[in-house]
């Protein structure tokens, strides 16, 4: 047996030979085994032989089950073969049925009025479908309306896929063979209902017809008055109406009014002129007005009725127009105060001008000057004004009544003693002795009788004017006398040809009788 140093030599040399150190004591013999994926691998070496076994296994198992299924179905009775012409009339049977039902299906089929309508896929459909119009209708009316059930009618059976229509081309088909409503279009004016059409575009049409008188080159801009507007809607058939028609609305007038502000100046007649009336027409307007008695401020009718459309235009207009001059005053001591002469003429410049105008109808409603180029500068007038304290008995250049009372006979023509004659004047009644004075400043240039009138008093006014004092009881002046407005001349009395106490008072211009009532305030 080897001696304990023996062995140690042993191993000493052996390490010199490998050049290993001999496992000791702490050391492993297999580091290796120290890696998780080589004792990993190590396992699954270790198992697969047992695997294998296993999977031999089950696979014989699998053969066995195999061979004894196909023994079993070998002992089976070997079945009757079918015979050719069965098997080719059952595919021909299954062949027809199916053609049959793609292309064919129960269905219901509308009329109306014995008419045929449509073919829907069932009758629940087409109730659907007559509902819907009926209310679609009903909405349009303003009130329920309800088909008669003895006029519709339903069918049910067989019909083609092909020959079937949606519920919505079954609504069209009996809204239109109904023809109670129609898709259209209205015109309304101000909110009222003017007509209706089924032409697309033609109130369109209308409207620029309308509008064409007032457009030119010369045109920004034209629009309407009132509130226009076409609406594209359905409606009842009877609210259709023909084109022509509504041109002649649309160019006519309706009830409406139409006034006139009395302004300072304006008399009757000259307010019937200017709107194209006679005296007697514009009466008949404003019955109870005293035409020989307008008041700044009254308001007379023009007219009862208004256009339908009133077109209303913005024009560029281009123009020469005369320039104002401007007056310039020296004082003259020598003249009464208020009274003037001209010096030197002053003369009107010129300028081209570029407006924008708009207008109502003909009627100018607002000017704005855009440019203005002088052509011609205007020069100033000068004038002399006088300075000197005025006489009393000068006139004012207005009228006061002469006297106060009752007015008992107006200007114009009248029926007296059994026939017609024509008022120069007006006749104020009151009673004897009633005190009349002058209705402006003047020279007396008549003072006493004469036939008709009785005891008359006639005062120049300067400037052609002369009033006249009538059927007076006694005068106060004489021919010569210088008198100021309001002074007494003479008193009421019935002198001349008279039926009763008054003041017979005219105006004259230039020797021609005026209506005093438009000089009197």
């Amino acid at each position: 047996m080897a001696s304990p140093e023996h062995k140690k030599q042993n191993l000493e040399n052996k390490t010199s030979r490998t050049g290993r150190q001999p496992p000791s004591e702490g050391r492993r013999l297999f580091p290796e085994s120290s890696s998780s994926w080589q004792q990993l691998r190590f396992l699954v070496q270790g198992l697969s032989p047992a695997v294998r076994q296993k999977l031999s296994g089950g696979t014989c198992r699998l053969h066995e089950l195999r061979r004894n299924f196909a023994a079993r179905l070998r002992m089976l009775p070997t079945p009757r073969r079918v015979h050719a012409a069965v098997f080719l009339a059952a595919s021909l049977t299954v062949a027809v049925y199916s053609v049959y039902t793609v292309r064919y299906t129960t269905a219901t089929t509308v009329t109306f009025d014995g008419v045929e309508l449509g073919t829907v896929a069932s009758e629940n459909e087409a109730q659907a479908a007559r509902m819907s119009v009926e209310q679609a209708i009903s909405d349009v009316l303003g009130y329920d309306y309800t088909m008669e059930d003895d006029r519709v009618a339903y069918t049910t059976g067989l019909t083609a896929r092909s020959a079937l229509v949606d519920e919505a081309e079954l609504e069209e088909a009996l809204s239109s063979t109904l023809r109670v409503v129609e898709h259209g279009y209205a015109l309304y004016i101000g909110g009222e209902f003017i007509g209706a059409t089924q032409t697309e575009g033609a109130f369109d049409a209308l409207l620029d017809q309308v509008a064409a008188p007032y457009r030119s080159e010369n045109t920004v801009s034209i629009d309407f008055l009132e509130d226009v507007e076409i609406r594209e809607c359905d409606l009842p058939v009877g609210d259709f109406t023909n084109l022509a028609e509504t041109a002649l609305l649309l160019n006519s007038t309706k009830a409406g009014e139409i006034t006139y502000s009395v302004e300072s100046g304006d008399v009757w007649s000259r307010i019937a002129q200017d709107n194209n009336m006679t005296s007697s027409e514009l009466l008949a307007l404003n019955p109870g007005y005293d035409i020989d008695k307008l008041q700044i401020g009254d308001v007379l009718l023009i007219s009862n009725a208004v256009p339908y459309l009133t077109v209303r235009s913005v024009q560029i207009e281009q123009y020469q127009t005369e320039l104002p001059y401007e007056i310039e005053y020296v004082d003259d001591p020598t003249m009464y105060t208020g009274d003037f002469r001209v010096i030197s003429q002053g003369e009107y410049g010129s300028a081209d001008v570029v407006a924008r105008v708009t207008y109502e109808g003909q009627a100018e409603i607002d000017r704005v000057i855009e440019s203005e180029t002088i052509l011609k500068e205007p020069v100033t007038e000068v004038q002399a004004r006088g300075t000197m304290e005025r006489p009393t008995w000068l006139p004012t250049g207005s009228f006061r009544w002469p006297t106060s009372g009752t007015i008992s006979s107006k200007y114009g023509y009248r029926s007296i003693f059994g026939g017609s004659s024509f008022h120069g004047g007006i006749d104020i009644a009151n009673s004897y002795g009633t005190d009349i004075v002058a209705a402006d400043g003047g020279e007396v240039c008549y003072a006493g009788w004469m036939s008709g009138y009785g005891y008359l008093v006639q005062i120049d006014h300067g400037n052609g004017y002369v009033t006249y004092y009538g059927h007076n009881s006694s005068l106060e002046v004489s021919v010569g006398d210088k008198v100021y407005k309001g002074q007494h001349i003479a008193e009421m009395g019935s002198t001349g040809r008279s039926t009763g106490n008054h003041c017979h008072f005219e105006v004259r211009l230039d020797g021609e009788r005026q209506n005093p009532m438009n000089y009197l305030p």
